[in-house]
């Protein structure tokens, strides 16, 4: 694994602090992700998301059929100026995390990589009858031009607020790193005490790491980085794992009371 995030931050030049020798993603190629050319704002894209378009360009390309980027990360402004054209924007588009590219992949149809991606139940996934698609590593779910909801209100007062960990594989014992995504309205604060999930099922408490009581989140950068000690208990395969944490003060009542994460393991070095 380190010699495939090697050649991803020779590419990229995102840099990630890989702890084990073993994949750290469900979903990841063989580290060769090839580009038709650099794409814009793939340099603030996260790890993660590199790891899943290296695994469809080895699953539907064979490795070969190079990757044009339409769209990698887009700061706020210019995600703000696309909505104001009336361009398929979201308010709180995952774009702005890096956590969203759009993409076409030359010689492979894009409803093809669309319904491919839909069986994985991993990412989201959007298709807009064009040469190319969407994709994030937010919540598993898909959408066409027909079904899309960039237009509607379903992001204000941070109702769609996401969690999502550095990793999906960890070792036991190890610091777990989260940020929170999809965030439209600040500031608001977040409980230091942070539920574990097994299988949906709150599992243990553990605590942020440096802070006590509630946490004000004044702005995205504030959300970019908090950190929670994980138990030294190896989990089974078939064990999801999860973070649900709680908002303690909410800039409106329609923000959610608890947001939760992607799913991840804990599992022993190989």
């Amino acid at each position: 694994m380190k010699k495939i995030l090697a050649v991803l931050v020779l590419l990229f030049a995102i840099s990630t602090n890989a702890q084990a020798e073993f994949s750290r993603y469900f979903f990841s190629g063989d580290g060769k992700l090839s580009l038709k050319a650099e794409g814009k704002g793939m340099d603030k894209v996260s790890p993660r998301l590199i790891a899943i378009l290296d695994y469809l360009q080895d699953q539907l390309g064979g490795g070969k059929a190079k990757i044009e980027i339409q769209s990698g990360y887009r700061s706020p402004e210019y995600n703000e100026s696309l909505r104001q054209k009336g361009k398929l924007a979201g308010k709180a588009s995952l774009h702005i995390d890096g956590m969203a590219v759009d993409f076409v992949m030359l010689g492979i149809p894009a409803k093809k990589i669309w319904e491919y991606v839909r069986g994985l139940n991993c990412c989201g996934i959007g298709y807009y009858h064009g040469d190319g698609v969407h994709l994030d590593t937010g919540p598993a779910r898909f959408w066409d031009e027909k079904t899309t909801k960039v237009f509607t209100d379903i992001s204000l007062h941070n109702k769609q607020i996401y969690v999502t960990t550095e990793y999906d594989i960890y070792q036991p014992g190890e610091t777990l790193q989260f940020r929170l995504a999809r965030i439209t309205e600040v500031p608001f604060g977040m409980e230091s005490e942070v539920a574990l999930l097994k299988n949906k099922k709150e599992w243990k408490k553990v605590k942020v790491e440096g802070d006590k009581g509630c946490i004000t989140i004044k702005n995205r950068e504030g959300a970019k980085a908090f950190f929670v000690k994980l138990p030294t208990e190896v989990t089974s395969s078939n064990e999801k794992l999860g973070l649900k944490i709680s908002f303690c003060s909410k800039p409106a009542p329609e923000m959610p009371e608890t947001a939760t994460s992607n799913t991840f393991i804990i599992a022993s070095p190989q």
